[in-house]
């Protein structure tokens, strides 16, 4: 559960696209949520091959290559993307932003029949070739985020022990989605940073960790009252296995950080930098290490 600030080698998990300046300032507003990227002929070499000794599109058996295109595959992409590729750093000239990597989709883009290489495309939407699009959804890595303890008591929470067993089961690259109420909304806006301490039995301790992809926003109250709640939308990483007890448990925290309150508190405190800090170090004694940022 390393904290995302810390230094990443970015050449391990990260491709740089050019993007036009006002590009950057949506995808950090939350006004551009997706990245498609067209494979074409100017880009292929840094989609396909090797980059810095990093495979980023890999597969077992190299398609037929045409100009500036790649054979339909019957519809299917002809390439999986390899799990480390987590970022996108999108560079605006002056201005640059890390984007970490939620989801990836792919679809056909123009389909065509392949005429030869210079030969206009004719459209035809039974063509064997295609120019295939990259649709990644991202969340910007903040400068300096906030960081915030969220709480969860399986036995009283409307999210229960079934349901984490669930999304640990259900992960998609990594990671799963859901909601949570924050008490001290006021600051939190999309791209800060959460620890998830589970409260109330013997697994009490941090169960996972994530970031905000949405800003607060009201909504019914979770348990049945009329009154409203503020809510985050959370993308949610290096889970503790529902089986096991976590390594950074409750009675640890109390230990190692005895000045903060872990018992207590409402879910979605607003961490103070020094205690942030104090977690990072606890989490680097760790042997098993579920880095935020990797």
């Amino acid at each position: 559960m390393k904290s995302e600030d810390k230094e990443v080698n970015i050449n391990e998990v990260a491709i740089a696209l050019e993007v036009d300046s006002d590009v950057i300032d949506k995808v950090r507003s939350g006004e551009v949520t997706h990245i498609v990227l067209q494979i074409n002929e100017q880009n292929q070499n840094m989609i396909l091959e090797n980059i810095d000794g990093n495979l980023v599109l890999v597969i077992d058996n190299m398609p037929t290559t045409y100009h500036r295109c790649y054979l339909y595959n019957n519809g299917v992409f002809p390439y999986a993307i390899k799990s480390s590729l987590s970022f996108l750093v999108l560079n605006g000239g002056d201005d640059d932003c890390l984007a970490r990597i939620i989801s990836v989709d792919t679809e056909p883009g123009t389909r065509f029949n392949f005429q030869g290489a210079d030969k206009p495309i004719v459209e035809d939407p039974n063509g064997d070739s295609c120019i295939w699009e990259i649709d990644f959804e991202v969340v910007p890595l903040p400068a300096k985020p906030r960081h915030y303890l969220l709480r969860w008591n399986p036995s009283i929470s409307s999210f229960k022990e079934k349901d984490y067993k669930e999304c640990v089961e259900d992960m998609v690259h990594g990671m799963f989605r859901m909601n949570w109420s924050i008490y001290e909304w006021e600051e939190a806006r999309r791209g800060d940073f959460f620890y998830m301490l589970r409260t109330g039995d013997y697994k009490a301790g941090i169960v996972f960790t994530g970031q905000f992809i949405s800003d607060p926003y009201p909504a019914d109250d979770w348990a049945g009252s009329t009154k409203r709640r503020m809510y985050v939308d959370l993308v949610c990483m290096c889970p503790t296995d529902p089986k096991e007890r976590p390594g950074i448990s409750l009675d640890k925290l109390k230990k190692e950080i005895p000045e903060f309150d872990w018992s207590k508190g409402h879910s979605g405190a607003l961490l103070p930098e020094d205690i942030v800090k104090k977690l990072e170090e606890i989490d680097d004694e760790e042997e098993d290490d579920f880095p935020l940022a990797n």
